[in-house]
């Protein structure tokens, strides 16, 4: 699936949001709806939700520098039957941290790499220009019920 993501087909929607968490909730909101209306299930539309609200609260808290006017970007849109979510905010870090011991209790932050990953099809970050940059995708799967109407 790697170069179909690089791949732009159709309208992508972008949301470019202050870095504070008081807009997380709208990004979620405008991605859950993107999901709906292109067909994904509830299900999928669930993680895809939680995923995006994962790395966007990661790029607020964790990807933007202190005491500067820093803001997320985040990039949405369907290629083929698959959601591609970009999320790009300004860290001057070279990676997403290192995997915490998702067994460790006394860790208080860490797991939102574990969910977008176990959520998403595919995910993965890079370093650009700006920032840190993750990059998600969730394919798209045959609703039940409309498959069942096909038969």
């Amino acid at each position: 699936m790697g170069s179909e993501m690089e791949a732009s087909c159709g309208e992508t929607l972008e949301l470019r949001i202050p870095a504070d968490t008081r807009y997380i909730s709208l990004v979620r909101r405008g991605v859950r709806n993107l999901a709906e209306s292109a067909g994904f299930t509830r299900e999928d539309v669930a993680d895809v939700e939680v995923a995006v609200g994962e790395a966007v609260t990661n790029s607020v808290v964790h990807g933007s520098p202190e005491g500067a006017a820093a803001d997320v970007v985040v990039k949405c849109r369907m290629v083929d039957d698959c959601l591609v979510v970009e999320v790009e905010d300004q860290s001057p870090a070279e990676a997403l941290p290192a995997q915490p011991d998702r067994c460790d209790p006394s860790l208080e932050c860490g797991r939102g790499v574990l969910m977008m990953r176990a959520l998403m099809d595919e995910c993965h970050d890079c370093r650009t220009e700006r920032g840190i940059k993750i990059t998600m995708a969730k394919q798209r799967t045959v609703r039940t019920e409309t498959a069942n109407k096909k038969s």
